[in-house]
Parts: structure tokens; C-alpha cells; sequence
């Protein structure tokens, strides 16, 4: 008798289950979680282990799959460049607050001295002469004098405490 070594054959139904089993794999959506945490140095760390040791972490989710349908995509994408534009023009615009509040407080600041300096000079008192912003000088009379003390002193209260 003769004897011929022919290969094993798997059953077709054993095939065709691995095929499905490895298709269903494929398609299934992998989303990994990610830790973030700072480190000892201060510096901000991403990884899909946890550090050891304890530190406390926080878990990011991971990038959704693609969606099946372009629009359901672009509709996302849409969606996230709104976002980002309407975060941008939020930011530009606290930068502008930030910039005028600038502008004020040095505005202020050059108010107080000025008005500071006024009533010392009208406070010393005497025959003084006076320049006014048309480039007029004049002598105030003591009640005119003690008028621009209050005025210069409602300046000083409005300018330098704001």
C-alpha cells in the first residue's frame, strides 16, 4: 500500500469565519485612550499609559473615526471652523479690551501727574502768572484760584483712582 501525504484541508465555514472575524476587526473603530499630565519639570506629557507613581492624569478622548458620509463629514468640519473662528474673533477682541485698558491707565497715569502738579502750583499761592491751553497767561484772582484747587482736586480723585 502506498501512502500519500496530502495536505490537511480546513473546512470552508472555518475560512470563511476568519475572513468575517478579521473584516469585522478592520472596521471596528480603534480610539485609544490618552492620559495627559504635567511632570516633575512642569512640563505637560500625552501618552497612552499612565504615568507611574500616581500622577494625577486626565484622559483625552481619542480622534473619532471617519464618518461613512461626506456630508456628515464636512458638516463636522463646518462645525470645528466655526468653533475656531468664532474662538479667534473672542480672543482678538480681548486683545483689543486688554490694549484700550492700556491705553487708559497710561492715559491716567499722565492725567494724575499732570493735575498733581496744577494744584501744587496753584496751592503755593502768591501773584502767579497762569498759561491756559490757548496759550494766554492771566493772573487768577483768589477766588478763581481757589475754584481751579477744586477742579484740580476733582481731577486728581478722577484720574489717579480710577
Amino acid at each position: 500500500m502506498k501512502h500519500t501525504n496530502t495536505p490537511s484541508r480546513q473546512p470552508a465555514w472555518s475560512l470563511l469565519i476568519g475572513l468575517c472575524l478579521a473584516a469585522t476587526l478592520l472596521h471596528t473603530p480603534v480610539s485609544a485612550e490618552i492620559y495627559k499630565w504635567t511632570d516633575a519639570t512642569g512640563e505637560i506629557q500625552y501618552s497612552q499609559v499612565p504615568p507611574a507613581g500616581g500622577v494625577k492624569t486626565e484622559k483625552i478622548q481619542g480622534a473619532h473615526p471617519p464618518a461613512d458620509d461626506p456630508d456628515v463629514a464636512n458638516e463636522s468640519l463646518q462645525k470645528q471652523v466655526d468653533a475656531m473662528n468664532k474662538s479667534i474673533a473672542e480672543k482678538a477682541e480681548k486683545d483689543k479690551e486688554k490694549e484700550m485698558e492700556k491705553e487708559l491707565a497710561t492715559t491716567n497715569k499722565r492725567n494724575c501727574a499732570t493735575s498733581q502738579d496744577n494744584l501744587k502750583k496753584l496751592e503755593e499761592g502768591g501773584r502767579r502768572r497762569y498759561l491756559t491751553a490757548d496759550g494766554e497767561i492771566m493772573h487768577f484772582t483768589e477766588e478763581e484760584r481757589q475754584e481751579q484747587i477744586s477742579a484740580a482736586k476733582e481731577e486728581i480723585e478722577k484720574y489717579c483712582n480710577p
